[in-house]
């Protein structure tokens, strides 16, 4: 191939060479792009040598964990969300039966914070409970939900269908697997056993690699023994996809 170049006259080489280099400056200036896509908040933070949330407070015992992310942002949006993370911990600090965990990812201009709780000191069934903040970066602000979903051009409407599509289709499948009988119990049986009196309560958002994501708790458990059937992963619905 290189033999093949040399043969080429000075005329014919010129628009190759240039082309080669404009390639390789495109794909260097997207490597160092998506690499440091983050890197342009970092001044932001109010200790540089560690991430933007990191554990502040770690309680563990042979089953059970509670990990308390801080998030290390200077400023009063960041002092905000911290001390209602802290007050929220705090609810289940004297509980051995906690497992507190969270996530977080940065996508463009926005921090997404995920926390989620799960209380095994019940007397029936695990309670699962998700906190998020979504802070725009750029302007030093928490998000609202409906900020947040506006950026998607997401309606609460849109979120409710989704996540009613969502059980109707588990409800079809748990009886067409056998879990439940029809005649037994009916979808808004299903529902009840689930706790699900509104699609939209306790529903959270949190962003994902550009996607967005709904939490949405309910009891996995029921006389039927569904939860064989459901799994963690099904708390999370993504509503919304980044365009690629």
């Amino acid at each position: 191939m290189i033999k093949a170049f040399d043969k080429l006259d000075n005329s014919k080489k010129i628009p190759i060479v240039i082309g080669v280099a404009i390639v390789l400056i495109i794909s260097i200036t997207l490597f160092y792009f998506f690499k440091n896509r983050n890197m342009g908040y970092s001044d932001l933070k109010e200790d540089s040598t560690k991430a933007f949330v990191y554990t502040i407070n770690s309680e563990k015992n042979d089953i059970y964990f509670m990990n308390v992310p801080y998030v290390n942002i200077q400023g009063a949006v960041a002092k905000e969300v911290n001390e209602d993370v802290d007050s929220f911990a705090a609810e289940f600090s004297n509980n051995e039966k906690i497992m507190l965990s969270y996530e977080y990812d940065i996508n463009g201009r926005i921090l997404s914070l995920l926390v989620k709780c799960v209380d095994y000191d019940v007397k029936y069934v695990p309670k699962v409970y998700f906190r998020t903040y979504n802070i725009d970066l750029e302007n030093q602000k928490l998000l609202s939900d409906e900020e947040l979903l506006s950026i998607y051009n997401i309606t609460t409407t849109d979120v409710s269908n989704f996540i009613e599509k969502k059980f109707t289709y588990w409800y079809k499948d748990v009886v067409k697997q056998g879990y439940v009988e029809e005649k037994e119990c009916d979808y808004i049986c299903f529902l009840e056993y689930r706790e699900v009196e509104d699609y939209l309560d306790d529903v959270v958002y949190y962003v994902e690699r550009g996607n967005l994501v709904a939490y949405k708790p309910f009891v996995f458990y029921s006389i039927f023994g569904e939860e064989e059937y459901f799994k963690e992963k099904d708390f999370k619905f993504i509503i919304a996809k980044e365009e690629s």
